[in-house]
Protein backbone atom coordinates (compact mmCIF):
# COMPACT_ATOMS: atom_id res chain seq x y z
CA UNK A 1 0.00 0.00 0.00
CA UNK A 2 1.37 3.43 -0.90
CA UNK A 3 1.84 6.06 1.77
CA UNK A 4 -0.95 8.12 0.19
CA UNK A 5 -3.30 5.13 0.41
CA UNK A 6 -2.22 4.54 4.00
CA UNK A 7 -2.90 8.22 4.83
CA UNK A 8 -6.38 7.98 3.30
CA UNK A 9 -7.14 4.74 5.15
CA UNK A 10 -6.11 6.25 8.49
CA UNK A 11 -8.17 9.40 7.94
CA UNK A 12 -11.21 7.39 6.84
CA UNK A 13 -10.96 4.98 9.77
CA UNK A 14 -10.48 7.55 12.52
CA UNK A 15 -12.83 10.23 11.19
CA UNK A 16 -15.39 7.65 10.02
CA UNK A 17 -15.66 9.19 6.55
CA UNK A 18 -15.56 7.89 2.99
CA UNK A 19 -12.44 8.35 0.89
CA UNK A 20 -14.48 10.57 -1.44
CA UNK A 21 -14.96 12.97 1.52
CA UNK A 22 -11.21 13.57 1.85
CA UNK A 23 -10.34 17.01 0.46
CA UNK A 24 -7.45 19.31 1.30
CA UNK A 25 -9.80 22.14 2.33
CA UNK A 26 -11.70 20.03 4.90
CA UNK A 27 -11.35 21.22 8.50
CA UNK A 28 -12.83 20.18 11.85
CA UNK A 29 -15.65 22.65 11.18
CA UNK A 30 -16.58 20.62 8.08
CA UNK A 31 -16.44 17.19 9.71
CA UNK A 32 -18.47 16.55 12.85
CA UNK A 33 -16.32 13.53 13.68
CA UNK A 34 -13.10 15.61 13.74
CA UNK A 35 -12.85 16.47 17.43
CA UNK A 36 -9.90 17.11 19.71
CA UNK A 37 -9.95 13.42 20.60
CA UNK A 38 -9.97 12.17 17.00
CA UNK A 39 -7.31 14.75 16.13
CA UNK A 40 -4.97 13.22 18.70
CA UNK A 41 -5.90 9.73 17.48
CA UNK A 42 -4.83 10.80 13.98
CA UNK A 43 -1.57 12.19 15.35
CA UNK A 44 -0.83 8.99 17.27
CA UNK A 45 -1.67 6.75 14.31
CA UNK A 46 0.46 8.79 11.90
CA UNK A 47 3.39 8.69 14.34
CA UNK A 48 3.02 4.94 14.83
CA UNK A 49 2.54 4.16 11.14
CA UNK A 50 5.23 6.42 9.70
CA UNK A 51 7.65 6.05 12.64
CA UNK A 52 8.36 9.63 13.76
CA UNK A 53 7.04 12.13 16.30
CA UNK A 54 5.40 15.48 15.68
CA UNK A 55 6.29 18.49 17.79
CA UNK A 56 3.54 20.53 19.42
CA UNK A 57 3.65 23.22 16.73
CA UNK A 58 3.13 20.64 13.98
CA UNK A 59 0.15 19.14 15.81
CA UNK A 60 -1.54 22.54 15.95
CA UNK A 61 -0.66 23.28 12.30
CA UNK A 62 -2.70 20.27 11.18
CA UNK A 63 -5.97 22.20 11.05
CA UNK A 64 -7.06 20.88 7.65
CA UNK A 65 -6.52 17.76 5.58
CA UNK A 66 -4.19 19.74 3.31
CA UNK A 67 -2.13 20.99 6.24
CA UNK A 68 -1.90 17.45 7.61
CA UNK A 69 -0.39 16.40 4.30
CA UNK A 70 2.07 19.32 4.38
CA UNK A 71 3.29 18.40 7.86
CA UNK A 72 3.60 14.73 6.93
CA UNK A 73 5.55 15.64 3.78
CA UNK A 74 8.06 17.52 5.97
CA UNK A 75 8.75 14.16 7.60
CA UNK A 76 9.28 12.46 4.24
CA UNK A 77 5.86 10.88 3.82
CA UNK A 78 5.02 10.62 0.11
CA UNK A 79 1.45 11.85 -0.20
Amino acid sequence: MSQASTFNAIVCEILAIQESDIADAKTPEDLESWTSVTHMQLVAKFEETFNFQFDVEEITEMDSIGNMKKVLKKHGVQI
